[in-house]
């Protein structure tokens, strides 16, 4: 992968495949007993994590009495609910029938969002509103429930959970649908138990106890039983990438006052939730890179070389910010330019020959590829401050999946 996918792996993961995963059931045994919940996943990596799935049958198998519950899973790597609507391979599997509950995963940021380097939760009605719609719609179609899988933020951003909680509250009361409480779950045992650890390295995929939490909320969410006094030890086929990988073996084993822990903040966060409502809380301001009003551009200063600082490219992979150098000639109505973008490391990108225009709202316009190789550019703007630099924007969208890096640059002649 070229160094420049990797950093659009920070925004979405590569689709890498779709499977269903299942409980595996003796051949020719005649059903005995109640009916199991059935219950289809359909979502990424969060779910295949740890299977899930298989968690979720394992404790409501360990009831007394027993809950039987089957399940299925539509996963893909990195997936929106627009991935799997396009692909159409969930919404067959949806179509066959029999479910009692769908669970709906969204991409755990709501799409790609880059703020200043920054990743941060997407305006939820680019993608996942539209798609969590239509699931939504095709789920009752076929006479099941849809339950909305709220998520943890990132370990690093803690703070990300508001704009989550509003998103899937506010969508959750619009289409009647239930909300899992999985993230302010997590929120809560982070809060009061930080010597329970719930992530892996990366900060963000669950680990073994992550999972485990997950589960014990969606159980209490299905059942509206507590799962206190539930198994603590959970077997089954491991799914590292979405697919089952090699025999049966122990998924999670926890010590009884962890699982009693978790249990007792999984239920006590549902409880809290049906008690209380979902309230919608009042959204923290979030400031978007723009460019200063009401400030010229003195056009006869511009040729020249300019250097300075961009903060655009993904902070967590060391790249934000990067140095940035431009070089301006004039031609004819606008200028020649050769853009080179310099990392920390001492990587680049460029040099890029660029085209300076003059926008009819007195701007400087240009834009350059995303990366060498890469599909997709970016477009920057400037002004010009009082102190004679140059301040300005970068954009880049990806027009398939909507995601979106903002970013802010600043530049004063090089001496």
């Amino acid at each position: 992968m070229s160094r420049l996918g990797t950093r659009r792996a920070v925004l979405v993961a590569l689709a890498v495949g779709c499977v269903a995963l299942a409980s595996c059931k003796p051949h020719g045994e005649a059903p005995t007993g109640p009916r199991p919940t059935r219950v289809l996943f359909i979502g990424n990596s969060y779910t295949y994590y740890n299977n899930l799935p298989r968690m979720l049958e394992a404790l409501a198998a360990s009831a007394s009495p027993p809950l039987p519950v089957e399940t299925r899973a539509v996963v893909v790597g990195g997936a929106q609910l627009k991935t799997h609507w396009d692909d159409g391979k969930a919404l067959k599997v949806l179509r066959e029938g029999g479910w009692d509950y769908v669970v709906l995963q969204e991409q755990s940021t709501l799409g790609g969002l880059l703020v200043d380097g920054r990743l941060e939760i997407n305006d939820p009605e680019r993608v996942f509103f539209p798609y969590a719609r239509k699931f939504d719609s095709e789920v009752r179609r076929q006479g099941a429930k849809t339950l909305l899988s709220l998520t943890w933020s990132r370990q690093w951003a803690p703070e990300a959970q508001v704009r989550l909680n509003h998103a899937f509250f506010s969508l959750g009361r619009e289409l009647g649908a239930t909300v899992v409480p999985m993230g302010p779950a997590w929120l809560t045992v982070r809060e009061q138990h930080p010597e329970v650890s719930l992530y892996v390295a990366d900060g963000s995929h669950p680990n073994p106890a992550g999972t485990y939490l997950a589960a014990c909320t969606l159980y209490a969410t299905l059942f509206g039983r507590s799962p206190e006094g539930l198994t603590s030890t959970v077997r089954g086929v491991p799914t590292p990438d979405g697919k089952p990988r090699g025999g049966e073996t122990t998924l999670v084993s926890l010590p009884e006052p962890t699982a009693r822990l978790l249990q007792q903040t999984a239920w006590k966060t549902v409880e809290a939730l049906k008690a209380h409502g979902d309230t919608v809380e009042p959204l923290p301001p979030r400031t978007l890179p723009s460019l200063p009003s009401g400030v010229g551009m003195r056009w006869d200063s511009l040729p020249g070389v300019w250097k300075g600082e961009l903060r655009f490219y993904p902070e967590q992979m060391g790249l934000s910010p990067a140095a940035l150098r431009l070089e301006l000639k004039p031609d004819g109505d606008g200028y020649d330019g050769v853009l080179r973008i310099t990392f920390e490391d001492g990587r680049s990108d460029g040099p890029f020959e660029v085209r300076a225009e003059r926008t009819p709202e007195g701007t400087l316009r240009f834009t350059s590829p995303f990366g060498q190789g890469e599909p997709g550019e970016v477009r920057y703007d400037a002004v010009m401050s009082g102190d004679g630099k140059l301040v300005g924007t970068a954009v880049q969208e990806d027009r398939d999946t909507l995601d979106r890096m903002l970013g802010s640059w600043r530049l004063e002649r090089a001496r």
